[in-house]
């Protein structure tokens, strides 16, 4: 039996410490009502090289080709994507009326809502925070493990730790290079990072080829060989 709460944005914060903790095992009666209120008038949605290879093989699209038509590149010592809002109508480019047209490929900070997480870059251990929801509906017995699981969010788990993992490493080994070329570099990340995948192919191997050709070129184009 589900109770209806008032609908509503929920209110976002970018300060995670600020947020509770939130364990597995813990009661989370959260249910999404279908409102597509999470969807409207939201700050862009940054993307993982996985979020891209999803929504690509959903379009049946080449991940360069979906990026480029949804997509804007982030500035930082590390670049990335995010996803832009329609011109035509300042929501998700994916929302259609109320509905999310790439559902069963949406990014993980939309199979998160509304959750936050928090990846520990030595253990790989996880963390979930909370951010009190005024959309939705309410079911009890459920915990936060259901949710994950039907989310599909536990699914993906590893490959998420994986990539974040890999561009923390990434991040500090650019940061550290004192002079080097800003362009090459940038298109050597992206392509490996983002553009450089078979829709055909499964993500997690070709993410291991790629960080391995990437980890050569960085050599050369960081000037690393040439360190003492």
């Amino acid at each position: 039996m589900t109770a209806p709460v008032m609908p509503g944005r929920f209110g976002e914060s970018t300060e995670l410490d600020a947020l509770p903790r939130i364990a597995p095992g813990e009661e989370f009666p959260f249910v999404c009502a279908g409102c597509g209120d999470c969807c409207r008038a939201r700050r862009d949605i940054l993307l993982s090289g996985l979020d891209l290879y999803r929504l690509a093989r959903r379009l049946r699209l080449p991940p360069r080709t979906v990026a480029e038509a949804f997509c804007r590149e982030t500035t930082g010592t590390l670049p990335g994507l995010r996803l832009v809002p329609s011109r035509h109508s300042g929501n998700c480019p994916f929302l259609d009326g109320g509905a999310c047209t790439v559902h069963d490929a949406r990014p993980l900070a939309c199979a998160l809502y509304p959750l936050g997480q928090a990846i520990d870059l030595t253990t790989f251990r996880t963390e979930y925070y909370l951010q009190p929801p005024l959309c939705g509906a309410r079911a009890s017995g459920r915990t936060l493990q259901d949710y994950l699981d039907a989310s599909g969010v536990t699914e993906r788990a590893g490959a998420d730790a994986f990539w974040a993992v890999s561009c923390a490493a990434l991040q500090r080994r650019v940061e550290a290079a004192e002079r080097y070329p800003k362009a090459a570099v940038h298109g050597c990340l992206m392509r490996a990072l983002y553009y450089d995948y078979d829709i055909r192919d499964e993500f997690q191997p070709q993410l291991t080829r790629n960080l391995s050709r990437l980890n050569a070129m960085l050599k050369r184009l960081l000037g690393e060989d040439a360190r003492p």
